[in-house]
C-alpha cells in the first residue's frame, strides 16, 4: 500500500498545531540581543529607504528596526503570530505571503531580514525566495538572514528540534545559493552565545575554549585552517550589486 502525501500541506498542518506563549518576553529578549549583535550592524542606514522582514512572526524585530528610525514592517503567514503582534498595537505586521509583498517592492527595499525562516522551506522554495528578495532589493540592498550551522557538532539540536524544518546549511551552500540568485558578496558570521547577565557571561566563557576544540579539529580533518563557522547558528549577509 502506498500513499502520496503532499509536503506543503503537511507543514501548513504543523504550524498550525503550533501555538505560542501567552506572554513571550523571552522571545522578545532574545530578539533584541539579535538585532544588536547580528542584525543592525550589517544593515544600510535607516535613510536608504524601506526594510521588510519576512517570516516575522510577532513583530519583534520590525519592533526594533521601527525604534531605530527604519521604515521597516513585516509579514508572516501565520495568523496567531499576526494577531499576537498586532495586539500589542503593531500595526506594521499583516498576514500574507511576503513572496507577493516583495513583488510588490520590486527594486525599492534597502534590506530584507528573515530570522529562522529559510530551514523551514523545501529547496526550490528556498532558490524562489532568494530570486525575490533580490528583485525586491535596490542597487546595493542587503538580505540579512538567521539559519542553522550544519557544520555546527550541536547542530542536529536545531536541525531536528523542529519536526516541520527542511534544511541546514553551511558557509558554502549559503555561497552556493545567494550566488545563484546574483548577489555578488556574502559575509558568513557566528551567532555565539551573548552575554547578558552573570549566569550567560558564564556561558560565553564557557563556550569560547569549546568553540575553539571544534575549530581545530575540522582544521585537522579538512585542511582548511580559517573560516569555519561552529555555532548552532550563523547568520549571513548578502549583499546586491
Amino acid at each position: 500500500m502506498t500513499t502520496t502525501a503532499d509536503p506543503i500541506a503537511s507543514r501548513d498542518r504543523l504550524h498550525k498545531a503550533y501555538a505560542s506563549p501567552p506572554a513571550d518576553r523571552a522571545g522578545s529578549r532574545a530578539a533584541a540581543l539579535i538585532y544588536r549583535r547580528d542584525i543592525r550592524p550589517a544593515l544600510p542606514r535607516p535613510s536608504a529607504g524601506p526594510v521588510i522582514d519576512i517570516g516575522c512572526g510577532q513583530g519583534h524585530l520590525v519592533r526594533l528596526l521601527v525604534a531605530d528610525g527604519y521604515d521597516a514592517e513585516g509579514i508572516d503567514a501565520s495568523p496567531e503570530q499576526v494577531g499576537r503582534a498586532q495586539a500589542t498595537g503593531l500595526d506594521r505586521v499583516q498576514l500574507g505571503d511576503y513572496r507577493q509583498l516583495l513583488l510588490e517592492r520590486k527594486g525599492q527595499l534597502a534590506a530584507v531580514t528573515a530570522t529562522d525562516l529559510l530551514e523551514h522551506l523545501t529547496k526550490d522554495e528556498v532558490l524562489d525566495t532568494l530570486d525575490h528578495v533580490f528583485r525586491a532589493l535596490a542597487p546595493g540592498g542587503v538580505f540579512v538572514a538567521r539559519v542553522p550551522n550544519a557544520a555546527s557538532p550541536l547542530g542536529a539540536y536545531v536541525r531536528y528540534g523542529d519536526f516541520t524544518q527542511e534544511s541546514s546549511y553551511t558557509a558554502r551552500s549559503v555561497r552556493q545559493i545567494t550566488a545563484a540568485a546574483g548577489f555578488w558578496s556574502v559575509a558568513v558570521r557566528p551567532c555565539p552565545p551573548a552575554a547578558h547577565g552573570l549566569r550567560s557571561a558564564v556561558r560565553v566563557a564557557a563556550w569560547k575554549p569549546v568553540s575553539g576544540l571544534c575549530k581545530f579539529a575540522l582544521a585537522a580533518e579538512t585542511g582548511v585552517l580559517r573560516g569555519h563557522v561552529v555555532t548552532q547558528n550563523m547568520t549571513f549577509v548578502a549583499r546586491k550589486a
